[in-house]
């Protein structure tokens, strides 16, 4: 009887746990913003004049998005009117190397506008590091919010050691633009 009872007890155990444990599929979050489709779709970025010595970085950052059939690099340049500016700062944040900013306005005239910038520590990344912190802030500027699993680049803290966009946040990019 004890050992059923033991058994039982374990099993539920072990089932509460699989519940809670949060699985590495889906495990995106929105962060509450999503730009225009036909926008995603023929993003445009600017790299100010800051931030000109990443430049091959950022294109390859802006661009790992590309494997999204929902999202896609168009341009580069101001006079596009783009949806991204990334700039460089020498201000020290600590260990905050980058960070994406996002204004919309209905009301007036910004309807999306991301702006991303590098900080200090961002200088002493490796260049995988680096393109994979471009990457990550792009991903806020399309939507996606930070996550715990391990293997995708909206990673909360730390680097996951892979310079594009993994499954977890493909798949938020087709919840949000699908």
């Amino acid at each position: 009887m004890r050992k059923n009872y033991a058994l039982k007890t374990f099993i539920f155990v072990v089932a509460l746990i699989i519940l809670f444990i949060p699985s590495n599929a889906s495990a995106y979050t929105k962060q509450g913003f999503a730009m225009k489709k036909a926008d995603a779709k023929n993003f445009k970025y600017y790299i100010n004049g800051s931030a000109k010595s990443y430049k091959n970085i950022i294109i390859n950052g802006a661009m790992s998005w590309n494997v999204s059939p929902y999202l896609n690099t168009v341009s580069m340049g101001i006079e596009v009117n783009p949806h991204f500016n990334i700039s460089s700062s020498n201000a020290d944040k600590g260990a905050t190397v980058a960070i994406c900013s996002t204004w919309t306005y209905v009301g007036v005239k910004v309807v999306a506008k991301n702006e991303i910038t590098t900080y200090k520590s961002f200088k002493s990344l490796s260049v995988n590091d680096k393109t994979e912190t471009i990457a990550h802030e792009f991903g806020h500027g399309f939507g996606l919010g930070h996550v715990k699993a391990k293997n995708a680049i909206m990673l909360n803290v730390g680097f996951t050691g892979k310079v594009k966009p993994q499954k977890d946040d493909l798949n938020g990019i087709k919840a949000l633009y699908k």
